[in-house]
C-alpha cells in the first residue's frame, strides 16, 4: 500500500512540474496565478492576420479583466485609431463616436482579428495547458481552447516570466501574430 501510494506522489509530481524538466508546466501555472491575483492585466499588442492571400496588421491596446473582459482600443493603423471594443466569452461589441456594432468571436471557424488578444488572455487565464517547456532562451507554452472543429492552438513565448509573442493557431495553420510589449498585470 505504501509503495503505491508513493508511485501516485511521484507521478502527480511529475505531471504537474512537466515531467521533471526545466521549465515545464510550473512556470505557466504561476504564471495563471499571477493573472488571477491580480485580477487582470494590460498590454500593448502588434497583431497581424494572416488571410492566406493577404497579410494585415494592427496595434491595439488592451485591459483585460479576470472574469474574460478585455477592453481594445485600436492604436494603428491611424485611420482606424480610437476604435473601441470590448470581449467578453459570448462575444463583443465595437464602438466608434457612440455607435456600437456587435460580433461574435468565432464565424465559420474563422477568428475575428480585433478579438485575439481577448482569446489569448483566456487561455492564459483559463484553457487547458497542453504543453511547456523552453525555446531558444524563452519558455513556451502551449494552450488549446475549444475542440474539435471549432478548437484553436494558442503558443505564447515567455521572457522572464512575461508573455511577448502569441500566435494563434486553427487546423495546424497560423492566423494571428501577436507581439506583445508593455504587458502589465493589474494593481
Amino acid at each position: 500500500m505504501r509503495r503505491m501510494v508513493a508511485a501516485l506522489a511521484l507521478l502527480a509530481c511529475l505531471v504537474f512540474t512537466g515531467c521533471g524538466k526545466e521549465g515545464g508546466v510550473s512556470g505557466a501555472i504561476e504564471f495563471r496565478a499571477q493573472l488571477v491575483r491580480a485580477g487582470g492585466c494590460s498590454f500593448t499588442a502588434e497583431v497581424t492576420a494572416d488571410f492566406g492571400d493577404e497579410v494585415y496588421a494592427f496595434t491595439l491596446q488592451c485591459e483585460s479583466d479576470a472574469d474574460g473582459t478585455t477592453d481594445i482600443t485600436i492604436i494603428q493603423p491611424e485611420t482606424l485609431a480610437g476604435i473601441t471594443a470590448t470581449v467578453t466569452d459570448s462575444g463583443g461589441q465595437i464602438t466608434y463616436d457612440g455607435m456600437a456594432v456587435d460580433f461574435g468571436l468565432l464565424a465559420s471557424g474563422d477568428v475575428i482579428p480585433a478579438a485575439a488578444p481577448a482569446i489569448v488572455v483566456s487561455c492564459w487565464g483559463q484553457e487547458y495547458i497542453e504543453s511547456a517547456g523552453p525555446e531558444e532562451g524563452l519558455e513556451r507554452v502551449t494552450y488549446t481552447k475549444g475542440f474539435d472543429d471549432k478548437q484553436l492552438t494558442a503558443d505564447t513565448w515567455f521572457e522572464n516570466g512575461v508573455p511577448i509573442c502569441a500566435e494563434l493557431c486553427y487546423n495546424g495553420q497560423r492566423i494571428l501574430k501577436l507581439t506583445i510589449t508593455d504587458f502589465q498585470f493589474r494593481a
